[in-house]
């Protein structure tokens, strides 16, 4: 896995075979250029406003970054942030490994990602969000985990920002809106205790059919 983020401070980090995730401090200002082997997804904190530049084999490009968005960075692509106030910033670096297996686990014949630096995606944000509030309560994360939200990552990022499509029929998926709604959910209901059943009460479906379609949308059963 990589090194600490050029410039962090405050760096808190959790890691197991299948991810590193960073979370700290960045002062304003641009950092050098860098490449990840890894797939790298970026979740700005609050107030965060930046921009970033990324090279492609096309060109040369520019992206506005605030704390809405989070950005899917492919695997060996050169890229330079610039933040212009103090900034917190979580970082997951998905290695090659699981990000091979699941696109073999999926019917994928090769991996294709393209790169997104101001998404709007609700289920990154949420899971960022979530992993950055338990590595700064505990300073650590379990590794099961860890492992799961590699996992979910993982299989999200190859269903959503790739151009090789996933065998999975779309119809056994979740709509992206039940999905966020889904996600929303169990983050307001976390301090209680809830079901998959619950959820699916919630989204008016079917028990058995919230399970399966969830399971194909993320790559976990609701309960994990």
């Amino acid at each position: 896995m990589a090194g600490a983020e050029p410039g962090f401070t405050e760096l808190l980090e959790a890691s197991c075979a299948d991810v590193l995730v960073q979370n700290g401090t960045l002062r304003a200002g641009t950092f050098r250029e860098k490449t990840h082997l890894e797939v790298e997804i970026a979740i700005p904190g609050e107030r965060a406003a930046g921009e970033v530049a990324y090279q492609t084999a096309t060109g040369l490009y520019h992206r506005s970054v605030s704390d809405r968005h989070v950005s899917i960075i492919p695997a060996g692509q050169p890229h330079q942030w610039t933040w212009q106030r103090e900034t917190d910033l979580t970082v997951f670096l998905l290695s090659p490994s699981l990000v091979e297996e699941v696109a073999r686990e999926s019917g994928m014949r090769r991996v294709d990602l393209i790169e997104d630096y101001a998404a709007f995606d609700p289920l990154i944000w949420n899971l960022g969000r979530e992993v950055r509030s338990e590595l700064r309560r505990y300073g650590k994360v379990a590794t099961t985990l860890l492992e799961s939200v590699a996992r979910v990552l993982a299989r999200h990022v190859l269903l959503t920002y790739t151009s090789t499509p996933l065998t999975t029929r779309a119809d056994s998926c979740l709509p992206r809106y039940k999905l966020r709604r889904a996600i929303e959910y169990i983050r307001e209901n976390m301090e209680k205790e809830i079901s998959f059943r619950d959820i699916a009460l919630h989204l008016q479906m079917s028990p058995f059919h919230f399970s399966r379609m969830f399971k194909h949308s993320t790559g976990e059963p609701p309960h994990q």
